[in-house]
């Protein structure tokens, strides 16, 4: 009987190796369709992005001259008309070239005026156009409000940005 038992059970074990080699072999077909699936749900992300991305406005241009000098005119240039919008002076303007970046030099700005005007013109230079790129700034009481004269707190802003030069590098200047 034992002999007869091992002749049974050898076909069915038969079976079930091919069985298992059937399921490994469909189960590859499975496996990879799931993957072209994920590739597929990410190339369409992609193209969603890359549409969205096409249909945006272009970005703003930077503050670019051919040289320093006329760099800082444009940068003054821009603050004086941001700054004929709100309650605010001009100090000063200056350039810094910066050696590790030439084309990129530093342009330093002091300006004068209420909370109101200095907020309206640094949100102006951050988001209009053209672009420039703030890179520290330092906002300070210069004199406190008077409420029994009707005198509004007066601030001091200086701030870092920088342009752009597409010709010859940068001189320290400052502007007149």
């Amino acid at each position: 009987m034992i002999g007869f038992a091992h002749i049974a059970i050898r076909p069915m074990l038969a079976r079930l190796v091919a069985l298992g080699l059937l399921g490994a072999v469909g189960a590859g077909p499975v496996f990879s369709g799931l993957d072209a699936d994920s590739e597929i749900e990410a190339a369409r992300a992609r193209l969603d992005r890359a549409r969205e991305q096409a249909a945006r406005q272009p970005g703003v241009p930077p503050l670019t001259a051919a040289d320093g000098d006329a760099l800082l005119a444009a940068f003054r240039a821009r603050l004086e008309a941001l700054a004929g919008t709100g309650a605010v002076v001009i100090d000063g303007t200056l350039i810094e070239p910066d050696p590790a970046r030439p084309a990129l030099p530093r342009l330093r700005a002091t300006l004068r005026g209420t909370a109101e005007g200095l907020h309206g013109l640094a949100h102006a230079v951050e988001t209009g156009s053209p672009l420039m790129a703030v890179e520290e700034a330092d906002l300070t009481v210069e004199r406190p409000a008077d409420a029994e004269i009707g005198r509004p707190t007066l601030m001091r802003l200086a701030f870092a940005a920088r342009g752009v030069v597409t010709g010859k590098p940068a001189q320290p200047r400052r502007a007149p």
